[in-house]
């Protein structure tokens, strides 16, 4: 991650001299969308050389609104920083009835990528679903809301997030990967320019009691040209729908990832 490294030195540099990040508040005045300029920016958890790399939007953040970091800084220097993140399951508590976690757990599982312990006490294994994967953020700047209209229209007119794509691209292509998993419909849009090939998958899945759900989910494999380079992925269109049972959603993700032909 040679060269996201050195934007994070350059922010984090930026936000302990300035209490906060110019780069972020100009997003914000382009797009209209509210970013925290004024708290410290999350590019990635967990661990870059990872053969599972699992893509989101933003980090999810109150909407902070003074115009500069208040307080002491969290961090004395980046090595801590960087390290915080790199190891964000071990050095921060890992709650049980955290459902973003869970699902993680539940979703990654038929992948094989992660030895989870399986047991009761779920400690270790929400440990290691952040620490043993690597997870990127399209925009480090969190917020409370993604307003993906407000950033296709300024991305449509300034080009405004192909820079965050292409060192998106290029921190996922530094290393090989098994699987590139980016999380939610929205990754169509933000990828189109990148895309070479895709096909696409629409499915019911069995609910936890055993029924079938009413609502399909769906998932699309992609190729994208980045530099010459060919990387396989997939867009888990549905990893965000409401009472999705993800265990079975991870299984057929990865089936279809493996897999070159269509899945009925």
């Amino acid at each position: 991650m040679e060269k996201l490294t050195k934007i994070m030195k350059s922010d984090f540099e930026e936000f302990h001299n300035n209490r906060r990040i110019e780069r972020a508040k100009e997003f914000s005045k382009l797009t209209g969308m509210h970013v925290n300029h004024n708290e410290y920016p999350m590019y990635f958890f967990g661990d870059p050389e990872a053969k599972f790399v699992m893509v989101h939007l933003q980090p999810k953040q109150q909407d902070n609104k003074s115009e500069l970091y208040e307080g002491d800084f969290k961090f004395s220097n980046f090595d801590e920083y960087y390290n915080f993140y790199r190891y964000f399951g071990k050095m921060t508590q890992r709650t049980q009835s955290s459902k973003f976690d869970l699902n993680q757990i539940r979703f990654l599982k038929p992948f094989n990528v992660i030895e989870f312990d399986n047991s009761a006490d779920k400690s270790q294994d929400l440990e290691k679903v952040i620490d043993e994967k690597l997870q990127l953020q399209l925009m480090p700047f969190g917020s409370s809301k993604f307003s993906t209209s407000l950033v296709k229209a300024a991305s449509a007119e300034n080009g405004l997030l192909n820079q965050y794509i292409e060192i998106l691209l290029e921190t996922i292509n530094e290393q090989k990967r098994d699987y590139i998993i980016f999380c939610g419909k929205v990754f169509e849009s933000v990828l189109k320019d990148y895309i070479v090939s895709r096909e696409d998958y629409k499915f019911k899945l069995p609910k936890v009691d055993g029924s079938v759900a009413k609502n399909s989910s769906s998932f699309s494999k992609i190729i994208l040209n980045f530099n010459g380079h060919k990387l396989p992925a997939g867009i888990a269109h549905s990893y965000h729908q409401q009472g999705l049972n993800m265990n079975e959603y991870g299984k057929k993700c990865c089936k279809i990832y493996n897999q070159a032909q269509p899945i009925e």
